[in-house]
């Protein structure tokens, strides 16, 4: 099954904030002894963050793509 690039990018972004907030999650649960929310927390909040990052870079290559395309006219 063929999937399109914005689907390939959303679940690669959501497997990428997964591990990164699992990583967190179990580092504030087992380390600092606080309960399971804090996990599911900071796999939300992760999640979140990459998107954000993910947006922020596609919006500055389309700042750059459109400054090059001024900059030949």
């Amino acid at each position: 099954m063929f999937y399109s690039v914005t689907l390939q990018k959303i679940i690669f972004l959501t497997g990428i904030g997964i591990i990164i907030g699992a990583i967190v999650g179990f580092t504030s649960v087992l380390g600092f002894e606080l309960d399971g929310s804090v996990f599911v927390l900071s796999m939300f909040l992760s999640i979140l963050s990459v998107y954000a990052t993910a947006m922020y870079a596609e919006l500055y290559h389309i700042r750059e793509a459109i400054n090059k395309q001024r900059k030949e006219k």
